[in-house]
């Protein structure tokens, strides 16, 4: 599904005023690698992000992609998993609601979920240590259940 206009030109001023801050060239290939985040749906990790683009004939090398990724996490418009003992993936995490992760550990599958009970735990936990939570993340990891 990709996102309206509307979506990617806020996600773009997000990311143009996070370069400008930091001082950082604002570059067709930085802009070219987040709107292709940005219309990709769930995770990816940065191999199938570089060959996508290749396929679509944008000339972006991979050291370009690792050194966008920083900035993108470090703007908040990227989140990065480390699921269980596999590689970094990532998410798109600018317009997306907290969601948390059940990592099925036998078959590698990777599942959201986004459970409300949890936001009262955070409330319970803000008023018992007198702190606010900005974030939060939840990985559960699991075995599948066999079928006898």
């Amino acid at each position: 599904m990709a996102l309206k206009n509307t979506k990617i030109d806020k996600v773009i001023d997000v990311f143009t005023k996070f370069l400008n801050h930091h001082n950082h060239r604002k570059t067709p290939e930085r802009f070219s690698i987040l709107s292709e985040i940005y219309s990709t749906d769930g995770h990816f990790d940065i191999d199938s992000l570089y060959e996508k683009m290749n396929k679509k004939n944008y000339r972006v090398s991979r050291a370009t992609l690792y050194n966008t990724i920083e900035l993108l996490l470090e703007s908040g418009l990227v989140r990065k998993h480390q699921f269980g003992d596999s590689f970094s993936q990532y998410e798109r995490s600018y317009f997306n609601n907290q969601h948390d992760h059940i990592i099925i550990t036998d078959t590698g599958e990777v599942k959201e979920f986004c459970d409300p009970r949890i936001q009262s735990i955070k409330k319970d936990i803000e008023e018992i240590f007198d702190v606010n939570i900005e974030d939060h993340s939840l990985y559960l990891y699991a075995t599948s259940r066999k079928k006898k």
